[in-house]
């Protein structure tokens, strides 16, 4: 939704500055203010105590700096936009320096014992490996460690594998605390009986055998970070939610059991606005079938659509094996769905591990896989490799790049699940490092995962989205896109007096496309934008005209 802010005053035009629309640590209500002496603090606050008739509520908390006359003040946020009155209180001629308060963390490297060896999240070059060969993890923990979201949802990954062991300290498993263990009731009519621990797809129950493939790769995921002891997943924080697809034989249909699970809990989450079900954004599918054709498997590939419809990403592991997939086959990863993410194994060298699957048109991307140290059963740990250990890092940045703390983020994605999902798997693949490794046909980004990158990415949606649309001016603007959502084209409204330039640019804040607008009137004005050619995802369009640029207005493309 498109916001204007609007302060009419003969005195001042406030526009916004970049600079704040990338900031998500401001600390609402709050300004760091630098007079030129004590008495001019008081001035200061009656001068700006209301502006065109809005009680601002402008007053001094407490001082910072006696001889450098530095003051902590606090406003209204709620009557006044913090931007437009940060720009007014900086124009104040009793004001020398002003600018928001905001939050700040310790710049940290986990203190998990492991987390020396754990080259996947911040390779160092130990063991043969190449420097900077890894995801980026410790700069996107500078931003974000996963858990929450803006609006308090506890984050869910739900992983999907043969066995867990729910004891291991440093796992921090997902629990359905309205169901009573073990009554034999639906206690909370969610559909299933005594799903307090997870969920069995092959058994009916929550009882899982303890194993160690499921515990490594929920390590992955998220293990908790920072706690002094083993290692630390992509996600400090994030709840896994376990479901087995049995130890005694691997069925398809217990897949299927499983999916429907994580899925259920999600849409019921979506339902009652989370008072019941979990807020499961990801799964993990670290298994599959070598060599196989979806064209066989018609459920299990509409399994990612359905997950996708409720707003579920899903990661899946290619085979362990040397091939093609676009040409040879693989389930799940070469099934159709665009809620599906399909992931290959790199090494510490950033080289692809010579013994996984490929696909120019099939396999996402690549992270890595290869000496991965994670959670095992017993509270021990373990280095092992294969596509299966490189794919829950893909599912556990899902899940982080939703912590962020940016509420419209999140209003966005529960009001249209499927469309922000899309876009959340668009800036991903968008943000990826490119390597030789994952080029040349080997995947379809030429990538590998780059935490840092996909979580920087959210952070210029929610920028964008926030900052970019307040205006002070209704004498150059877009007025209206439609359709929205798009597949074909867009058609744009826009009010000019000039010859404009339409932009489209992507979450990343790249432009993709450029065009001259209508030149043969003045006024209200209509052009189009031919969009057949894009991915699905989140995309925004703007209009330049003599080095000024309109409000924002975001489109969703299917």
């Amino acid at each position: 939704m498109r916001k204007i802010y609007l302060i009419i005053s003969a005195l001042f035009l406030f526009t916004a500055n970049n600079a704040y629309s990338q900031e998500t640590n401001i600390v609402p209500g709050n300004l760091l203010v630098m007079v030129s002496s004590d008495s001019d603090a008081n001035q200061l606050t009656k001068e700006l105590s209301s502006i065109n008739g809005i009680n601002t509520n402008f007053k001094v908390e407490r001082i910072l700096s006696n001889s450098m006359h530095i003051y902590l003040m606090t406003f209204d946020e709620t009557a006044i936009n913090s931007t437009l009155f940060l720009k007014a209180v900086q124009k104040n001629h009793l004001v020398k320096i002003a600018q928001f308060n905001h939050t700040f963390q310790e710049r940290i490297i986990p203190n998990d014992a492991q987390f020396s060896v754990m080259w996947d999240m911040h390779n160092t070059g130990i063991s043969g490996g190449v420097v900077d060969a890894d995801i980026d993890a410790i700069e996107a923990w500078d931003i974000t460690t996963g858990g929450l979201t803006a609006d308090g949802d506890t984050i869910v990954v739900a992983v999907v594998d043969g066995g867990f062991d729910l004891a291991q300290l440093d796992l921090n498993f997902w629990k359905n605390y309205q169901e009573i263990p073990n009554n034999g009731f639906d206690d909370d009519a969610n559909g299933f009986i005594d799903d307090y621990d997870g969920w069995n797809g092959a058994t009916g129950t929550d009882n899982f055998a303890s194993a160690s493939h499921g515990t490594h790769v929920s390590g992955t995921v998220g293990a908790r970070g920072n706690n002094t002891i083993g290692v630390t997943g992509v996600n400090w924080n994030v709840k896994v939610m376990a479901i087995s697809y049995g130890s005694g034989g691997s069925f398809e249909a217990n897949v299927v059991a499983s999916y429907a699970f994580a899925m259920d809990q999600r849409r019921l989450y979506n339902q009652t606005n989370g008072t019941k079900g979990a807020f499961v954004v990801s799964t993990n599918s670290s298994f599959g079938i070598d060599l196989a054709f979806p064209s066989s498997y018609p459920l299990w590939c509409a399994m990612y659509d359905s997950l996708g419809s409720v707003g579920i990403l899903s990661a899946a592991a290619t085979a362990n094996a040397n091939y093609n997939v676009d040409t040879q086959g693989d389930i799940p990863t070469a099934c159709l769905s665009d809620w599906m993410i399909a992931v290959t194994n790199t090494t510490r060298t950033d080289a692809k591990n010579s013994s996984c699957g490929f696909g120019a048109t099939t396999i996402d991307l690549g992270a890595p896989g290869t000496q991965i140290m994670s959670t095992y059963p017993s509270n021990s740990y373990s280095s092992i490799s294969g596509t299966s250990m490189a794919t829950p890092h893909v599912a556990g940045a899902v899940a982080l790049m939703l912590s962020l703390p940016c509420p419209q983020l999140i209003s966005d994605y529960k009001a249209d699940p499927a469309g922000i999902a899309l876009m959340i798997k668009d800036s991903l693949l968008g943000a990826v490092d490119v390597i030789p490794s994952m080029s040349g046909g080997i995947t379809v980004t030429g990538g590998r995962l780059n935490l840092h990158k996909s979580v920087v990415a959210m952070q210029n949606y929610c920028t964008t989205v926030d900052i970019d649309n307040m205006i002070a001016s209704t004498e150059f603007e877009i007025q209206n896109v439609y359709p929205n959502p798009a597949t074909n084209q867009i058609n744009i409204v826009y009010n000019s007096y000039n010859v404009v330039e339409i932009s489209l640019t992507n979450v990343l804040g790249q432009e993709i496309k450029r065009i001259k607008g209508d030149t043969k009137t003045k006024g209200i004005q209509h052009s189009h934008l031919d969009i057949s050619n894009l991915n699905k995802g989140v995309y925004f369009v703007s209009i330049y005209s003599a080095n000024k640029k309109s409000n924002v207005v975001k489109v969703i493309v299917y």
